[in-house]
């Protein structure tokens, strides 16, 4: 693939969005712009994030390896940083010949986005969707047919907390996600967050209008995307469904286009690779994910087996893996009694004093309105968790004890275990360490 057949690349990455969008049966939320980018183009109907917070699941989205392989195990702003050989999707581009761009919010590092491969960066100081849109179009407009092909990573702090007040939705007309109570206090803020997500999807449509205005529409490959679920109880920062099942819509005339939807098994970690094969360039050895061009191409429909998750501290630590297959779940906590909790340092423990609803006592989503209207008594999770996604797609029947379900769970720990070994899991030889001066006093997330 010489220079000129390369294509450019530009996605949109939210932030805390889940699979909040029309196009994926959310019914109520107004999101025509990515709706219509979906009818043009292709959808993954199966696609998890191996972690439900920001900075992991970005990490292994980038890098395609789990955050114990790359080093980012926890949030960047609380001090977590790539490890020394970590590669970055941009670097691996720029290094490919790509010019890769940053406009707005990334999530990978607290320092310099150069140490992530961007060579370039836009719209620093602000970084709500309106502003960074339109660096986006001045950048789109300014780009002809023949220059060196170019990565543009379009990042918001939207959909995060904290959402603006101001809203012409109807609570009444929301629709409540069947894992929430419907009460008023839970569809007042739905409907906060429908009201953002259809103020960004209106920047987003902005941009893909330049985009069709310009001499780049025909070689550009456009995709949206987000890192994890909607920042709400029993989604964020957990690995039930609400929490990793996340959007991939992408669109490329000639190659990805139809309105396709692609049921097939896929992680995020996934991400990296296919965008190098895409671009031309190799695919590193020795990374957990891989290419689902194939996919997108219609020579797979099937995927993986498993998908697998892997988290460690958000405020707090609370280790998690987890494994998805087409019928099962399984998520192991090691952390939660306090056999398996000793030898973890216990000034950064998760509490879990919101049970199951809240994972690594997340912080933005314990203050949410939602949260508030359900406070009570709650029983720290289980160690293990095992779920029949079939018969129980909600995740409420818990079949870890069931001795019905015994030949299922030790096919599922099997299959973890076979991850925890290849990927050199940490908590195969005990707890991970903080750097306390990192992770004690911060709270919140990173701000505009």
């Amino acid at each position: 693939m010489d220079g000129n057949e390369r294509p450019n690349v530009l996605m949109f990455m939210l932030h805390d969005l889940g699979d909040h969008l029309g196009c994926y049966g959310h019914e109520t939320v107004e999101s025509p712009n990515v709706d219509g980018l979906a009818e043009r183009g292709a959808r993954l109907g199966s696609y998890f994030t191996a972690a439900p917070e920001c900075t992991p699941s970005r990490a292994g989205m980038f890098t395609g390896q789990f955050t114990h392989q790359n080093g980012l195990m926890g949030l960047c702003h609380r001090g977590w940083e790539f490890n020394s050989d970590a590669k970055h999707l941009a670097q691996y581009l720029a290094e490919g010949g790509y010019e890769t761009h940053l406009f707005g919010l990334q999530h990978e590092t607290s320092g310099n986005p150069e140490r992530l491969g961007y060579l370039h960066a836009h719209s620093q100081d602000d970084k709500s969707a309106p502003i960074v849109c339109q660096a986006a179009i001045d950048f789109v407009e300014q780009t002809a047919e023949g220059d060196a092909p170019f990565f543009a990573h379009v990042g918001f702090f939207d959909v995060h907390r904290a959402w603006n007040e101001d809203t012409d939705i109807d609570p009444d007309t929301i629709g409540v996600p069947p894992y929430l109570p419907d009460n008023s206090e839970v569809r007042r803020d739905l409907t906060h967050f429908h009201q953002n997500i259809k103020d960004t999807d209106h920047a987003i449509g902005g941009v893909l209008d330049a985009i069709e205005r310009s001499d780049i529409a025909n070689n550009t490959v456009i995709i949206f995307t987000t890192d994890h679920g909607c920042p709400f109880p029993r989604a964020k920062s957990t690995y039930y469904d609400p929490g990793i099942s996340i959007p991939l819509v992408i669109f490329r005339a000639g190659h990805f286009e139809g309105g396709d939807v692609h049921d097939a098994l896929l992680s995020n970690l996934d991400f990296m690779p296919t965008i190098l094969e895409i671009c031309g360039c190799d695919v590193p050895d020795g990374i957990e994910g891989r290419s689902f061009l194939p996919v997108l191409e219609g020579q797979d429909a099937v995927g993986r087996t498993a998908v697998f998750g892997a988290l460690y501290y958000d405020a707090f630590y609370d280790p998690i893996h987890c494994v998805r297959t087409r019928t099962h779940k399984y998520i192991r906590s090691f952390a939660v009694t306090a056999e398996d909790a000793e030898g973890a340092d216990p000034e950064v423990l998760a509490k879990h004093k919101t049970g199951t609803w809240i994972r690594a006592d997340d912080s933005d989503v314990q203050r949410s309105l939602a949260w508030q209207s359900m406070l009570g008594d709650y029983e720290k999770p289980p160690p293990e968790e095992l779920y029949d996604l079939a018969a129980d797609p909600l995740e409420r029947n818990n079949l870890a004890e069931d001795p019905a379900s015994a030949s299922v769970l030790e096919e599922m720990r099997d299959l973890m275990q076979e991850m925890m070994v290849r990927s050199s899991s940490p908590l195969l030889n005990g707890h991970v360490s903080p750097d306390l001066s990192k992770t004690r006093n911060q709270s919140g997330p990173p701000k505009k």
